[in-house]
């Protein structure tokens, strides 16, 4: 694997466990009696800018290198149902994960300006969606990692 591939792999990994991180603290703001809405505003922004990133090097990873390279092994391997199960799932919850997110930053501007404690809680019920596939499309990359070797 090439230096690049590398540091593509390793942000992709940082980049989604970090907002993951930043999803999890906007759902804490949530839960709070009083939320910070600046604050929460702001990290919520990040979270859509590190997901769409992660998304981005995880794109490139896939295309240059692991479609080519780690798929082939994974599925002639003895654990093949890792991709097909985990892999597949990732790859599919994946791809809504940043739009969730950017659904949430957007719903979090509506909330600020009209502070409806049902609203408010739909909008918590989308972090926390949002908080969960993320986690499930983290512990998916790890399985899948592990049937690679």
């Amino acid at each position: 694997m090439t230096p690049l591939l590398i540091v593509t792999l390793v942000s992709h990994i940082l980049l989604g466990i970090a907002a993951i991180g930043l999803a999890h603290l906007v759902l804490m703001q949530l839960l709070r009696k009083e939320t910070a809405w600046g604050w929460t505003i702001g990290i919520a922004s990040w979270s859509v800018f590190l997901f769409f990133a992660s998304w981005a090097t995880s794109a490139y990873y896939y295309v240059v290198y692991y479609g080519s390279s780690v798929k082939p092994v994974i599925k002639a391997g003895n654990y093949a149902w890792a991709h097909t199960i985990f892999m597949e799932g990732k790859e599919h919850v994946f791809l809504i994960i940043p739009f969730l997110a950017l659904t949430v930053t957007l719903a979090l501007h509506v909330l600020k300006k009209n502070p409806d404690p049902r609203l408010k809680f739909a909008v918590t019920l989308l972090a926390s969606t949002l908080v969960i596939l993320g986690l499930f499309v983290a512990i998916s990359g790890i399985i899948v990692s592990g049937a690679a070797q």
